[in-house]
């Protein structure tokens, strides 16, 4: 696929919304969602009255005395009045599926975000780290000079200064990784915003940050309300223990108001016959009791309470699972805060010791070795710096997942 001219410039919130309009999953759980609703309107008109019409001929051949033929035409209503309380667990169930659904939407846009914001910071990173190669391949070239020259004037000897190009030319390849690093990361971000994987990708950049108090307390109380997995799991619930009232309902009397009008005829059209009325109306109730099925709807019920004990040890389970997530996503955020700070520290020594090396070797009171090796603890610095700041950010992120934030943000 070619790729595309594009030089607008993305921020984070762009690459989300982008990405919640137009994710492939998330349309199909809205077009889950629209189906539940379809079958929550379904099943509420079951408990209005049906109408229907019916049109009959009969003919006996063999009856000992000879009848007329009979056309009969009519209408009936039928009122359901009780199943087992089956038709209103029904709409319950119906309505339930229907939340169940919207909670999944809620939690796949929660992760999906979070989505979003790894692959957002881990291109930003990528950059970083693209340019810092680019600026550590400044710095070799400059130090090569200065061997070459140290070594034409016979200064150094000849390895001092072949040592110089071999470290360059590894910089070099590291630039070349990388550019392809950053490459990647564009073509992940851009395929989660389902645009072309070569896409040309401009994002704001996000190196500020402020260092934020975050109480546990409050993470893990706001994981437990708001997070849809466990909101799910208690959908689960509600939906096993309404299944085997629906599972019972057998066991119960059907109960079914009926109204009936019909014209009965010994001709197409139904004119009045001699010998029999020409209108019959009917109005009656009806209960059907089912009194044996070989045990069936026992077995039922007994699978349906099984489903109800695993529904609840499932409840168990989630809440351990989003305890878990948050207290890591936690965890993360106060290490991230340590790192980031302790990264700073080591750039500022890092580069002072980088230029002291260069000065004393300038003035041939240092090997070519001691500034190589602060070359090396420069980029090494700076690689840790860009792995602490954007890792404390996308930990900020994480936590805000834990809470089930996204997912009531952005799925409205």
């Amino acid at each position: 696929m070619a790729a595309e001219n594009n030089d607008t410039t993305l921020s984070l919130e762009q690459c989300i919304e982008i990405v919640v309009a137009s994710n492939p999953e998330l349309a199909m759980a809205r077009a889950d969602l629209e189906n539940r609703e379809a079958l929550l309107q379904s099943s509420k008109k079951d408990l209005y009255p049906t109408l229907s019409a019916q049109y009959s001929y009969l003919h006996q051949p063999d009856e000992m005395y000879t009848l007329p033929d009979l056309f009969t035409y009519g209408v009936t209503a039928e009122q359901p009045l009780y199943k087992g309380k089956s038709l209103v667990t029904s709409v319950k169930q119906a309505e339930l599926s229907r939340e169940s659904s919207q909670l999944a939407i809620e939690q796949l846009t929660n992760a999906l975000v979070f989505e979003v914001y790894g692959r957002y910071y881990e291109l930003l990173r990528a950059l970083k780290l693209e340019e810092e190669a680019r600026q550590s391949v400044l710095r070799l070239q400059s130090h090569r000079k200065d061997a070459n020259a140290f070594y034409e004037a016979g200064l150094i000897p000849k390895n001092d200064m072949l040592q110089s190009e071999v470290e360059l030319a590894q910089g070099e390849q590291d630039l070349v990784d990388a550019e392809n690093a950053s490459a990647m990361a564009k073509s992940r971000l851009n395929v989660l915003m389902e645009r072309p994987v070569g896409s040309l990708l401009n994002i704001e950049d996000h190196s500020d940050y402020v260092i934020q108090d975050i109480n546990w307390d409050e993470v893990i109380e706001k994981a437990r309300k708001n997070r849809a997995e466990i909101a799910q799991s208690d959908k689960a619930v509600q939906i096993a223990e309404n299944d085997i009232i629906l599972k019972k309902a057998p066991f119960l009397p059907t109960i079914t108001l009926s109204a009936s009008y019909d014209r009965v005829g010994d001709e197409v059209g139904a004119a009045q016959a001699p010998g029999f009325p020409g209108e019959v109306k009917t109005v009656k109730a009806i209960a059907t009791w089912q009194l044996w099925t070989w045990l069936k709807d026992r077995d039922e019920v007994v699978a349906a309470e099984k489903n109800l004990q695993k529904a609840k040890k499932s409840v168990t389970k989630t809440v351990n699972e989003v305890t878990l997530d948050a207290r890591n996503s936690y965890l993360r955020l106060e290490q991230a805060a340590k790192r980031i700070k302790v990264s700073e520290k080591a750039i500022e020594h890092a580069r002072e010791n980088y230029r002291i090396n260069q000065a004393q070797y300038q003035a041939q009171l240092a090997t070519s070795t001691d500034v190589l090796d602060a070359q090396t603890l420069l980029s090494q610095a700076m690689t840790n710096y860009y792995d602490a700041l954007y890792g404390y950010q996308l930990a900020l992120a994480a936590i805000d997942k834990s809470k089930g934030l996204f997912g009531q943000r952005y799925s409205k």
